[in-house]
């Protein structure tokens, strides 16, 4: 069963916690993984993250199957482990689960403080298309619904590479001020949920309506090949 490390903060309890190797091995493969998103298909292998991460090869093994169990790479018997291939009809899948998911979570949300960060135009692409998921996280949290955080997560990371390419195209511009939109509405969360909600489904319809022309120029550019 999958467990939100952030569980006892969503119920107001403050539990210091010891990492375990195992732990730090994930973190660190995740966020390696974030440099190969652009590269859908690529062949994850124990020994060369274990050597570039400066961590042994027990604790990367461990990472590799928890991120299979999660979803955020693919596992190929005999074959090893694999990022996720980027397909049109996986992507509008995921657009259609979280649409329910954040619409579900806005109703419940309790009010918190919006983020306090550098305005969208201050970004770079790689900074925005963070941000944005920085901002569908906080959604889920306010909800304090672990699974709904759980899910959140999967979306963030399997539409990373969707979003770098969004920030780095023409698109850019409007998806800043989209963006600003969606981050200006956030300081509405918990309150005018109908704010909130719109400035949501509209940015997320503008990151859809990408899909299929992002994922078809990155197979022209055969980043997409997979085993």
């Amino acid at each position: 069963m999958w467990f939100c490390e952030k569980t006892p903060q969503c119920r107001g309890i403050d539990i210091p916690k010891a990492r375990a190797k195992s732990d730090t091995a994930y973190d660190a493969v995740l966020k390696l993984l974030y440099s190969y998103a652009l590269v859908p298909g690529q062949h994850l292998r124990d020994n060369e993250l274990a050597s570039k991460l400066n961590i042994g090869r027990t604790p990367v093994r461990e990472a590799l199957i928890r991120l299979a169990a999660e979803g955020k790479i693919i596992s190929l018997p005999q074959r090893g482990y694999f990022t996720r291939p980027l397909t049109e009809w996986a992507l509008l899948d995921l657009y259609a689960v979280v649409r329910d998911i954040l619409s579900s979570a806005i109703g419940r949300a309790r009010h918190q403080s919006p983020l306090r960060t550098a305005t969208c135009n201050e970004l770079d692409p790689a900074e925005l298309a963070l941000r944005a998921e920085r901002i569908f996280r906080e959604i889920a949290e306010a909800a304090s619904n672990c699974e709904m955080c759980k899910i959140v997560d999967n979306f963030c990371f399997c539409t990373h590479p969707l979003r770098m390419e969004i920030t780095a195209s023409k698109l850019s511009l409007s998806f800043g001020k989209s963006l600003a939109k969606l981050a200006v509405a956030m300081s509405h969360l918990g309150n005018a949920t109908g704010v909130v909600e719109s400035a949501l489904m509209s940015h997320l319809s503008l990151e859809q309506s990408a899909v299929s022309s992002i994922v078809q120029d990155m197979n022209a550019r055969r980043l997409t090949l997979f085993p």
